[in-house]
């Protein structure tokens, strides 16, 4: 004899599940609808709203039933009634999901406060709580002791934070950007990483590629600030701080020898200034640590050889020094070339980039966000200015919104993507004007004669000359600057006569 029927069964598996699933993939509103109904389940995966903090209609709902459904599991067990090996796990799912919200805010306060996270307070709490929700069913085999659940706990809460509030958008490719991030920190099946990869993740590299200004940084630190940290459990902290686990590196800024030392480290002597035995960004990491490779295509290919190993091998050099050290942490790179054409010319290693390339993540540009869609636009809009502005100030948005109308239009390419996107919005509220790049280039050109010709001191020769001159640079050939000016071609090849210009 069942205790569930199959009603309740369906709905202690979805609630089960619905704790680790992907928040950010179509199976969350799935599992929701079967838990509380369509009615007030989520219609689409989690996104930033504009009126953000505001508590999900869904939650409670879950949550309360979570509690029902517990409470009265334990009552039934408590009063003699027998379950099969089956229904015991559905009890253990409902009994997680419980025990994570309830400590879900206070979780979340360690994330945000500006106090050392690493010492939790309400540890004991929840130690007792552990306890006293597998009573009767045990926990599972994956999480026998409260402090290793603890610590799972607080990884999910520091993810779900971090690629939340760092990926922006509604549309379809953010979308699949978070859900992506995700799974290079859970993979794709939550269970399996629960049983096996916990703890183990800093093995595979991350590669993230995508055009400037994608957030490609951003991808990388929601990763490196989400690691599994354990918790020490007779010190009552976590091993490490979450807020120092993530080490950028910006190569592309770097000559190669400063790569290698900052990478690396150094001994005393081994090149002029090196006045001190140095630790490079790559010693002393551990697994909860993530180093953030960025542009890693400019590389130097001795670098590339180097760094491979540190990969392959786990161990390194010092530049100067024949010590062997380890390397635990994890390697997140990302760089906006095109690294298959970098492979086919030779520039880029084939076998750094097969140690790269078991996790890829590719960062979309705006204009495939956006896609055309103005309420699209709208929403990245109303989150910039508010994370300017506050969510009280009024205005700001029309007047930003305005003023990309008036100045781009809203089909323009945002060739610079969500960077050009969010200085857009701090000059249209600093200046209420925005002239693009290629637009801003043109003026700053032309800015010399207007000078001059403010000044009384151009001759009508130099304006003809130089308007001539930006014409041709605009339309790219005599043909397009004679028909822009109303002359002839030869005109316009007189007044200007660039060096090795074509027709």
């Amino acid at each position: 004899m069942y205790m569930f029927d199959v009603q309740t069964r369906a709905r202690l598996e979805a609630i089960g599940r619905l704790g680790f699933t992907n928040p950010f993939g179509p199976e969350r509103p799935e599992l929701e609808s079967i838990i509380v109904g369509e009615a007030v389940a989520r219609s689409a995966p989690w996104s930033r709203a504009l009126d953000w903090p505001m508590e999900d209609p869904a939650l409670p709902a879950i949550r309360e039933e979570a509690e029902r459904q517990l409470a009265s599991a334990r009552a039934a067990l408590a009063g003699g009634e027998r379950c099969d090996d089956q229904e015991r796990d559905l009890i253990r799912g409902v009994a997680l999901y419980v025990l994570y919200y309830r400590y879900d805010e206070s979780l979340y306060e360690t994330i945000v406060s500006a106090a050392n996270a690493d010492s939790v307070v309400f540890y004991d709490a929840f130690e007792r709580d552990f306890v006293d929700v597998f009573t009767e069913v045990g926990p599972p085999d994956w999480a026998e002791t409260p402090d290793a659940l603890f610590a799972l706990f607080f990884q999910i809460r520091r993810a779900f934070h971090f690629v939340f509030h760092q990926i922006l958008g509604r549309s379809k490719r953010a979308a699949e950007l978070r859900a992506t991030v995700w799974e290079s920190l859970f993979t794709h099946d939550p269970w399996r990483y629960l049983a096996h990869l916990r703890g183990r993740m800093h093995e595979a590299s991350t590669l993230i590629l995508g055009p400037t200004g994608t957030g490609k940084e951003l991808v990388a630190s929601a990763i490196g600030l989400s690691s599994f940290i354990p918790f020490d459990r007779s010190q009552r902290r976590f091993t490490r701080s979450f807020r120092t686990a993530f080490h950028p590196l910006h190569l592309a800024a770097m000559s190669t020898q400063l790569i290698e030392s900052e990478l690396f480290g150094h001994k005393k002597g081994a090149f002029t200034g090196a006045i001190a035995d140095r630790m490079g960004h790559l010693e002393g990491r551990t697994s909860s640590e993530t180093i953030f490779l960025d542009e890693i295509g400019e590389l130097d290919p001795e670098v590339q050889v180097k760094l491979l190993r540190v990969l392959q091998a786990r161990t390194f050099h010092r530049l100067g020094d024949s010590e062997p050290r380890s390397f635990g942490g994890k390697v997140v790179a990302a760089t906006h070339r095109d690294l298959s054409r970098d492979l086919s010319a030779g520039r880029f290693r084939a076998d750094l980039y097969y140690r790269l390339c078991s996790d890829v993540i590719h960062t979309p540009p705006l204009r495939d966000q956006i896609a055309g869609n103005v309420d699209e636009l709208a929403h990245l809009v109303g989150v910039l200015v508010q994370r300017q502005l506050g969510s009280e100030e009024e205005g700001g948005f029309d007047e930003v919104m305005t003023g990309i109308e008036q100045s781009v239009g809203f089909d323009y390419a945002w060739p610079g993507n969500m960077r050009e996107l969010d200085q857009c919005v701090r000059n249209l509220l600093i200046h209420g004007r925005y002239l693009p790049p290629a637009e801003a280039a043109s003026r700053d050109r032309l800015e010399p004669l207007f000078s001059r010709m403010r000044a009384g001191e151009a001759t009508l020769d130099e304006v003809a000359s130089d308007y001539s001159r930006w014409v041709y640079s605009q339309t790219g050939s005599y043909v397009g600057a004679a028909r822009a000016l109303g002359v002839d071609r030869r005109t316009v090849k007189d007044r200007i006569q660039p060096p090795n210009a074509s027709e």
